[in-house]
Parts: C-alpha cells; structure tokens; sequence
C-alpha cells in the first residue's frame, strides 16, 4: 500500500508541475456498498457515506488520467436476507476502507472546462484503472476499478462529474467468508466481493488555460 500511495502522489507532483493549466483537483461525495456471499444481488444494499478527493490530468479533450482516495465502508448482515441458509448462518460484517485508484477516462464527446469550441458542456463519459481497497478488518486487496458516468461543465473552470463505479477485488474476505460452507478451503477463482460506488465529483481547473487546441478540434465533432 506504501508504494501504490507513494506513485500516485509522484505521478500527481509531476504532472502539477509540468503541466498546470490541464490539472484540475476536486472532492468526491457519495455512497458506497458491498456486493458478496451476503449481497449477491441488491445494488446500494446498506450502503455507507463515501467521500475523498481526486486529482485530473486532461489530455485533450477526449482522455484524462484520474487519481482519487475515497474514504468510507461496507457492511453487510445475513439477517436481511430472505433465505432460510443464510437466516441460520447468521453472517455479519462492517468495516470502514480507503479506496485508492488510478483511473484512465474516456469521454465519448470532446469536453473542456473552461468551454471551447467544438466541446460539449454535458457529455457521457467511462473510466476504468487500477486500485487498492484497504478495509480495517480484513485483508487488502488490489481491484480493477471501472464505471459510467457524465460530465458537465459548470461554467469557468468548474466540473461536475456523476459517476457510478464498482470495484473487482482479488480477495474473498471482504466479508470474513472466503470458506462460506465450511470446506476448510477457499477459492480464489470464483471470488465475490466487488465494492460500488455512486456519487457526484466537484472539480476546479487549477490554472488559466488559453490553448484552443484546434488542430484537435478539428479531429473530433
């Protein structure tokens, strides 16, 4: 985990400092929630405040690079569900986390805050990275963060992103039952804990930018 934060805050340092005028930070605030042997199926089941900050570098005005940390938690609890086995297995779990990751976004239309010509003030928008989901009570995990979202400049150097993420783990323990049926063995390969997020980024360009990029504004339409 030392070594993830420490190339996030290298990478951010390095692109603040070379290239200022397409970097933008922000703040993140949502919900997240568990999916796994106790939720195999509702999405937001008892979900948890999210909230953290990010950090974007604009490539164009089709691709950026996301880092963010996201602190919140899961929980999860058989006696919600319906089923008479989970009922009597009685399963509990509740774990703050920090979600660390490092996300590419594509834009399906251009976009650029402050607006430009030829960009678009709401467009849809996907993303997909690397992460680590470090829980308090069980094991650290590295995760393939992905989503759908939608973006829309809120005027000046203002963004506003609605996004909707999940998180593929590596570990069947979010919830303490990586052995649900008592085997005395687990199984890596058909693991099912994942962790969703849904939430809203406020973001702010950092610096005054007067390139029109019209070479590339030629390209997209």
């Amino acid at each position: 985990m030392r070594r993830l934060i420490f190339v996030i805050l290298f990478f951010v340092a390095y692109i603040t400092a070379y290239s200022q005028t397409k970097a933008e930070l922000g703040f993140y605030g949502g919900v997240a929630y568990y999916m796994g042997d106790i939720n195999p199926t509702y999405h937001f089941y008892s979900n948890s405040v999210a909230i953290g900050g990010i950090y974007r570098y604009n490539f164009n005005p089709r691709y950026s690079l996301r880092a963010s940390m996201i602190f919140s938690g899961l929980k999860g609890d058989d006696l919600d569900a319906k089923n008479y086995y989970q009922q009597n297995r009685g399963a509990s779990f509740d774990t703050d986390l920090v979600d660390l990751s490092l996300q590419a976004e594509f834009n399906f239309q251009p976009f650029w805050a402050p607006a430009k010509s030829k960009t678009k003030r709401l467009i849809p928008y996907v993303t997909a990275g690397i992460g680590y989901l470090a829980p308090s009570s069980t094991d650290s995990s590295l995760t393939i963060p992905m989503g759908a979202g939608l973006k829309y400049n809120l005027g000046g150097r203002w963004t506003a992103a609605l996004e909707w993420s999940f998180r593929k783990t590596f570990t069947d323990k979010l919830d303490h039952l990586d052995d649900p049926n008592n085997f005395n063995e687990s199984n890596l390969m058909h693991n099912n804990d994942w962790a969703s997020f849904f939430g809203i980024m406020f973001s702010y360009k950092l610096f005054p930018d007067n390139e029109e990029c019209h070479s590339y504004g030629r390209l997209v339409k």
